[in-house]
Parts: structure tokens; C-alpha cells; sequence
């Protein structure tokens, strides 16, 4: 976002019932967009066998979705700049209630994911542009209360999308997810245009930098597809694979060197010259990677090889959802006491231990006993994002910050995105090494030869156990990973706010948590 934003053209101050709709408004379309990235996870399985596709396929649907919605925050100043406000929201929720109805309506699995990559790009577009609304046309006195409720939708769909998406998925069907998405985009939609109707900012024609978002789309579009094809065309042994990863290593140089040098870059490269920058980016996107790619592994993996229901893998999650916002608000108010390097450090190491932790888990483990290791992760969840963020904008503010964010932003989506089948791929490929080594030194395979149930209850029972064996391991090597970005904050400098607003530069801090 420019600074323009912020300064725009005075318009008439909203009145008090105004204020209040609008607030409930932006608010419910913040709310909308970011829960269904959440409640989607665990109607993976379920949406996979309605589509008729492997979930592997289905994975697909939510990795995309999350990289069109890193594409989209780069792209909102120019929707903003050139549309305005209430064209780009009107515009924007309509798109997002339309993919919906494809998503609600079709049984074709291709028509399924061009409607997810629309949806997420629709919804990521109304992020920023939201933010903008409550920078603009709230009053000072009034935009703190706006910003505390922006704060309040910005963790809570999230953190209980997965418990009530199961609920929606076991009790309704997974298909109204999205029929619900639909009248609320639409009222979201309409309602705001009504409020914001003759409110305009002046209208520019700011120039896209289209190079730039061309190489960008093609790089992260190649190296997306071969993650996802990976692990079914055989990775290096398909020349597919081969030829996506080439194609997507050579347009991200192109983009480098292009933003580099360009007077209107997409992203500002040049923040990477900054110690702090650099360091909160990379911690960013590693954490952003290996927290998404074991929650959706969770989720779907206890649905697969445990046989929990969409429901009790949603419950599960509860305690992660109530304890983050308690984490959250105490994170919030001291991180402007403490230093947000040591907050970071101690989120990550209360990460890593809840991973190592989940680790040992063994198939007759009760449902209590796997609830508590995620009231520990629950506790550092809320903590676990500021800091990296507070790191990585240090000694940023107005235009500059604004344009920091928007890198990050794209940084922490595409680790969401890719963390998840690197996550499923990895998981697959030791899956089938444990179920190797189980069937081999077990002695089962010449003794299950003139016995044919035999032979399928003990195939089931090594398949079972040889995906418990990867998702301990999954969770070891994701708890290591944790442990490594906490001890890469020591390289960072002590963080300096350079904001005035606090809570302007929390609402920033809070545009790129998930």
C-alpha cells in the first residue's frame, strides 16, 4: 500500500450507527474469509471422496488457494489506487460469494480448484482493502475501537475454523461451507458499497508493475505445481517435474532482477539489505511452513490413519483456539516491554516442545491424552507470529512499513502454501519406507501367502502402523526445524518501533498472522 492510502482527500465523518455497521460489516467479511481457511482442513478427505479424486489431488484445493492469496496482497494498491474502495470491496466479496457457489454446486474436480484459486485471491484482496477502510475513514478516537475489532476477527476464525468446520462436515456435509459463504459475501458486499457509496478516495491510475507480477505468477504458479505433482509423477524421474522446476528457479531470478532495478517494484527487495528484515522473513516463512504443513497433516492424517471424524479432529483443536487468544493478548501487550527477540525465541521453543511431544504419540493413545499437547501449543500460539513480525518491520513506518508488510504477507502465505505437500509428500514417502521395514523383518508376507484374511488384517494393521511411525517423524523433524529458526532470532538486532500509531502497527503486525 502507498502512503496515499492514509492521507487521502477528507471526507465527511461517519456517524455513530455508521461507525457501528460498518465496523460489524468489515468485520464479518474479515471473519468470513479467514475462516474458511481454517475450516476447510478438515473436509480434505471428505471433499477428496465426493470429487472422486486421490487427497493428495484434494490437497491441491487449500496449497492453491493459499498461494492466490499471497499473490493478491501486492496487487490490492493498484485495485485500490485505480478502483477505490468500495469497487474493490464490492468487487472483491462478489467474486469470493461466486467461487463459492462453484465450489458448493460442482462434482468436477478442475472447476473445484480454478473456484478455490479465485476464492483466494477474491478473499486476500479484501484483507488489506478492509485495513484501508478503518485507516481512512475512521476518526482517531474511533479507529482504535475499529483496529481492536480488526485484531479480534484477525485470530479467532483461524483458530476454531478447524472445530466448527468439522462440525459443518460431519453434521451438515462439506459442501455448505460454502453455501454459507455465499449470502454473507453478498450481504458484506452490498452493505459496505451502501456505506461507503460518494466516500471515494481520489481515483489515480498508479502503474502496475506487470513484468514483475508475470514472473512472480510463473515462478510461484511452476514451483506450486511440481510440489503437488511431485510425489505422484515420481519428482526427478518425471521430465515434468523436471521441466516446472527449471521454468519456476529461472522466473524467479527474472523477478529478482527485475524488482531490483524497477522504479515501481511489486515487492521491495531491497528490505532483504536489512539484517532484521532478512531474519524475520526467513523465520517467517520456515514457521509458516512447518505450522501449516503439520496442521494439515494432523487434521487430515488423524481422519485417515486413526479414523477420528471431522468432528473430534476439529475438537482436538479446541484448546489450541482458546488458549491462542489468551497468548495472543498477552503477547500484544508485552511486546512493547519485552524483547520481541526473546517473545519469538520462547513461542518457538514452546512449539517445538508441543512437536516433539505430539512425536510420541502410538495408536492407542486416548483422546485425553492427545488433547494436551495441544493446550501447550495453544499457549504459544498467539505469541509465535508478532515477534518474527515486529523483528522483520523494525525501524520501519508509514509507506515503507506498509510495503514491508505486503512482502511479508506474500512470504508467509507461499510457506503456508508450499508447507503443505512438502509436509504430505515427505509423510508418503516414510509411510512407505516403515511399511517396508514392518513387513520385512515382521516375517508376515510368507505367512500370509495361504491365508487370505490374515493377509488383509495384517496388510491394514502395517499400513496403519507404518503412518503413525511417519507422523511421529513428521512431528520430530518439524519440532527440530522450530528449534533452529528460535536460535536464528539470536542473529537479529534489538527491534526498534519505529510506528508512532501502536495500534496502526499492531493491525499491520496482525494483516500477516493467519
Amino acid at each position: 500500500m502507498t502512503s496515499s492510502l492514509r492521507v487521502a482527500s477528507p471526507v465527511p465523518a461517519l456517524s455513530a450507527s455508521m461507525v457501528i455497521l460498518l465496523n460489524l460489516v468489515i468485520g464479518l467479511g474479515h471473519l468470513l474469509v479467514l475462516f474458511n481457511t481454517g475450516a476447510y482442513l478438515p473436509m480434505i478427505p471428505r471433499v477428496a471422496g465426493s470429487l472422486g479424486v486421490n487427497p493428495a489431488y484434494a490437497d491441491w484445493t487449500q496449497a492453491n488457494f493459499f498461494l492466490a492469496m499471497a499473490l493478491a496482497f501486492p496487487t490490492a494498491t493498484w485495485f485500490l489506487n485505480r478502483w477505490g474502495e468500495m469497487r474493490s470491496l464490492l468487487g472483491a466479496f462478489l467474486a469470493f460469494a461466486l467461487a463459492s457457489a462453484v465450489c458448493a454446486q460442482t462434482t468436477n474436480y478442475d472447476w473445484f480448484l480454478a473456484a478455490r484459486i479465485v476464492q483466494g485471491y477474491a478473499g486476500g484482496l479484501t484483507i488489506p482493502i478492509s485495513l484501508s477502510v478503518i485507516l481512512r475513514h475512521y476518526t482517531p478516537q474511533r479507529r482504535n475501537i475499529g483496529l481492536t475489532l480488526w485484531g479480534i476477527a484477525a485470530i479467532t476464525p483461524f483458530t476454531l475454523g478447524p472445530t466448527i468446520g468439522g462440525w459443518i462436515t460431519d453434521t451438515l456435509g462439506w459442501r455448505w461451507l460454502f453455501y454459507l459463504n455465499m449470502p454473507i459475501a453478498v450481504a458484506v458486499a452490498l452493505i459496505s458499497a451502501i456505506l461507503l457509496v460518494g466516500r471515494e478516495a481520489e481515483h489515480r491510475h498508479p502503474p502496475l508493475d506487470w513484468p514483475g507480477l508475470i514472473f512472480l505468477l510463473i515462478a510461484l504458479a511452476a514451483l506450486e505445481s511440481a510440489l503437488n505433482s511431485g510425489e505422484i509423477i515420481s519428482w526427478w524421474r518425471s521430465n515434468t517435474i523436471i521441466l516446472l522446476t527449471i521454468i519456476g528457479a529461472a522466473a524467479l531470478v527474472f523477478f529478482a532482477l527485475w524488482e531490483w532495478h524497477s522504479l515501481h517494484p511489486l515487492l521491495e527487495l531491497r528490505f532483504l539489505r536489512r539484517r532484521n528484515f532478512l531474519i524475520g522473513a526467513i523465520s517467517l516463512f520456515f514457521t509458516a511452513l512447518f505450522f501449516q504443513g503439520t496442521m494439515a497433516l494432523y487434521i487430515v492424517g488423524f481422519q485417515l490413519t486413526m479414523g477420528y471424524s471431522a468432528w473430534k479432529v476439529g475438537l482436538l483443536l479446541l484448546p489450541m483456539a482458546v488458549f491462542s487468544k489468551l497468548s495472543a493478548t498477552l503477547t500484544q501487550r508485552f511486546l512493547n516491554h519485552i524483547d520481541a527477540r526473546m517473545l519469538g525465541m520462547i513461542s518457538l521453543l514452546g512449539f517445538s516442545a508441543g512437536s516433539f511431544w505430539v512425536s510420541s504419540y502410538n495408536r492407542t493413545a486416548s483422546f485425553d491424552e492427545l488433547l494436551w499437547p495441544q493446550v501447550l501449543v495453544g499457549m504459544f500460539l498467539g505469541g509465535l507470529f508478532p515477534p518474527l513480525i515486529a523483528i522483520a518491520l523494525s525501524g520501519l513506518r508509514g509507506a515503507a512499513e506498509m510495503r514491508g508488510t505486503a512482502f511479508l504477507n506474500l512470504l508467509r502465505v507461499c510457506g503456508q502454501a508450499m508447507g503443505i505437500p512438502i509436509i504430505a509428500t515427505l509423510f508418503d514417502r516414510r509411510t512407505i519406507v516403515h511399511a517396508h521395514f514392518l513387513a520385512e523383518n515382521g516375517g508376515t508376507i510368507t505367512s500370509m501367502l495361504n491365508t487370505p484374511v490374515k493377509n488383509a488384517r495384517t496388510s491394514d494393521y502395517i499400513t496403519h502402523h507404518a503412518a503413525m511411525l511417519a507422523f511421529n517423524e513428521i512431528f520430530y523433524i518439524a519440532a527440530w526445524g522450530f528449534l533452529i529458526v528460535s536460535g536464528l532470532l539470536l542473529l537479529a538486532k534489538r527491534v526498534v518501533f519505529a510506528e508512532p500509531d501502536v495500534r496502526v502497527r499492531q493491525a499491520l503486525e496482525e494483516l500477516v498472522e493467519p
